[in-house]
């Protein structure tokens, strides 16, 4: 939004409450096997052009991106992608920063507002697209180099208020999607759509309804801006958006931005961007309704809020418009509206999924749920001033005998204090609930004792031998066995119900739709001490793919390059990754992606120097001097290549891989080599 906002000092108005037990309650009921969309977590922005360079120092990156006491619990960054490639470094240390304390769950995405293709109430020419597209990946690429990917970037800042930085029309927006978008992928970042400030469905109908033009988006982007406490519900439904299951994510929102960060309830001047100049009530707990509609009658998966470090923001900061005077004991720490929105983004974190809830069991009284593996999160949001008690009775068919429920509760005088557990006998427990805040009630081990690690199928892989990329380890309750990005197998084949994406592809089946960051385990039972060389089966179109295998945080490998097999991921090669040494026994090996977008079929680990004993179905290593055969099918398709010594040689082996390859069909196919043809029927 505008680089610079005030803030009108008030007085705090409260009210105080307390947790305890009435005999008349409300039923809430959770269904575990409801489930939603996956959380991707909460996050906030930095822009150090606009924040003069004071967007996040290492300390406030540490209360911003920590998890522990103390901490916001956000794990996504958002940062702008800078006009001139002179500035792309301005967000690199605040990026690093955050990275480093949130470690894996870490998410950084960034989005353009203008470029020398256009600027202020300006359009990007479609004679541009191109041109503006290439300035997107040198962003990505730049950033990527430096050690801090993006997982995503966006077409563009609102643009439907675009005064100060670019505008799209719906059409412009549609027809640079259907052509250009897919190309921002090509540093491995997903694709967000451009973000609407007020959520115009106007603006993401047209690509919705054209399947070929909603493939280049990953995320619908959007901005609460036109929305406060008192808009109707439907201003965060979307059905279409519904029914095409498309990730959505909130990318920039702030409730209020003319008072401090930590007024509580007071009636002030306010009105800001989209809303009109009023006398109004303002309330931090304006932050957790907007949290849980976004969540729950939106089905949203992430939440930015604007500035992370701002007098109205999560971090204190001073008024830059000296309007207010932010006490200098403030300045630094969390704020009130950061406190509540950390009731979400420390315990609900990226992999949840949202499960049914009863939404609204009372007025003022608003109630979602989470879950992963183990763990169970519910957060209750009390809008009433009254002090009124309200009883709530829970019932959550499917938990463990005796679950202890722990909360954490924020109101005007409380920050996320943790009260006494409550125990859950068979899934029913009561809690009461009276003043206006927001309690979080965490069950870590909700669905029995902590369940170990185990190896798919029973059986570790034999090494030397083959370790088949989609049979990585079972995960256990507190020892993950992969990380994926979106939590989902968009593959939709083999083991559906994981969160890591395998299609067919290869001998069988792969995994695919990777993204840098990502890793899967496997356990291998080494037969001796010695040096393997490692053969991966793979496929890639693009050229930025890689892939590195790890035991523990010791690299067994450098960071192998994938060459580009072909003009998609359908065409597999056997290629050697390097050698690595490996100790007897029982071990877990870690493949690690590092550059998005590789198929792996398997790994083939054989004693060092010895040939694999079979090589893939589109790629045969025969001994003695073999020459390339290139398979067609009868359209004039390249569908494999084969090694061989003759042509004769290379239509037997055809045969025998189409044999073990469903994607080979019945018909004739042509074996060309060098001034050598051949045609083979191949019957099944």
């Amino acid at each position: 939004m505008k680089s610079n906002f005030s803030c009108i000092a008030r007085n705090l108005l409260c009210s105080v409450g307390f947790l305890g037990s009435l005999a008349v309650a409300s039923n809430v009921s959770v269904t575990i096997g409801e489930e939603h969309q996956v959380i991707r977590g909460f996050g906030g922005m930095v822009h150090n052009t606009w924040q003069g360079g004071a967007g996040l120092s290492d300390d406030d990156a540490k209360i911003a991106f920590g998890t522990g006491d103390g901490t916001l619990g956000l794990n996504t960054l958002r940062i702008p992608v800078n006009g001139n490639s002179s500035d792309f470094g301005k967000e690199v240390a605040a990026a690093k920063a955050a990275k480093k304390y949130a470690g894996d769950d870490f998410i950084l995405y960034a989005t353009p507002w203008t470029s020398q293709y256009a600027g202020g109430n300006q359009h990007v020419a479609s004679s541009n697209y191109q041109n503006y597209v290439n300035h997107l990946n040198s962003f990505a690429e730049y950033m990527k180099n430096q050690g801090v990917p993006l997982y995503a970037i966006s077409i563009s800042n609102e643009p439907d208020w675009c005064s100060e930085w670019a505008c799209w029309s719906a059409d412009e927006i549609y027809n640079f999607t259907r052509g250009y978008a897919d190309q921002m992928r090509k540093h491995g970042t997903k694709v967000i759509s451009a973000e609407s400030f007020r959520y115009d469905k106007n603006l993401y109908n047209k690509v919705l309804n054209d399947a070929s033009a909603l493939k280049n988006w990953d995320i619908l982007g959007a901005h609460f801006y036109a929305s406060e406490a008192s808009t109707a519900d439907n201003f965060f439904q979307y059905s279409l958006a519904d029914q095409k299951n498309v990730e959505r994510w909130m990318t920039e929102h702030y409730t209020e931005s003319q008072g401090s960060g930590n007024y509580w309830r007071v009636v002030m001047n306010t009105g800001d961007q989209a809303n009109q100049n009023k006398r109004d009530t303002v309330r931090a707990m304006d932050v957790a309704y907007e949290i849980h509609r976004g969540l729950v009658l939106g089905n949203f998966n992430q939440y930015t809020w604007w500035y992370i470090r701002r007098c109205y923001g999560l971090i204190m900061e001073k008024d830059f418009s000296n309007k207010l005077s932010i006490p200098q004991n403030e300045i630094g720490k969390i704020s009130k509206r950061g406190y509540l929105l950390s009731q979400y983004a420390r315990f609900v974190r990226p992999g949840f999924v949202r499960i049914g809830a009863t939404a609204k069991p009372e007025d003022q009284i608003f109630v979602s749920a989470f879950k992963n593996a183990d763990s169970l999160v519910v957060v209750i949001v009390n809008r009433d001033i009254s002090k009124k008690a309200h009883s709530l009775s829970f019932d959550i068919p499917g938990l463990a005998s005796s679950v202890a429920f722990t909360p954490y509760t924020t109101t005007e005088t409380k920050n996320v204090e943790k009260g006494a557990d409550i125990t859950a006998a068979n899934g029913k427990f009561n809690i009461s609930i009276s003043e206006e805040g927001v309690t979080t009630l965490v069950a870590p081990s909700a669905f029995g004792p902590p369940v170990p690690r185990e190896i798919y199928g029973g059986t570790a892989a034999v090494i030397p031998g083959k370790v088949e990329a989609e049979n990585f380890d079972i995960s256990g309750s507190a020892d993950r066995s992969y990380y994926d990005s979106d939590g989902e197998n968009k593959g939709g084949e083999y083991r559906k119900d994981e969160g890591v994406d395998i299609e067919k592809g290869g001998t069988n089946y792969a995994i695919g739709y990777t993204t840098e960051g990502e890793w899967l385990e496997y356990t291998v039972d080494v037969a001796a001490d010695g040096d393997y060389d490692v053969y991966a089966n793979i496929a890639s179109g693009s050229e930025t793919s890689s892939f590195q295998l790890l035991s523990g945080t010791t690299e067994l490998t450098p960071v192998y390059s994938v060459p580009k097999t072909g003009e998609d991921w359908a065409t597999y090669k056997e290629e050697k990754v390097g050698t690595i040494k490996l100790k007897a026994g029982k071990q877990i090996i870690r493949l690690a992606i590092t550059g998005s977008y590789v198929n792996i079929d398997y790994l083939n680990i054989v004693k060092s120097g010895e040939v694999p004993a079979a090589l893939t179905t589109t790629q045969l290593n025969i001994a003695s001097a073999p020459k390339s055969y290139s398979v067609f099918n009868i359209l004039g398709k390249q569908v494999a290549t084969v090694l061989a010594k003759s042509a004769g040689e290379a239509g037997v082996k055809l045969r025998e891989m189409a044999q073990k390859n469903a994607s080979f069909t019945q018909g004739v196919y042509w074996v060309r080599g060098n001034k050598e043809s051949l045609s083979v029927q191949i019957t099944k």
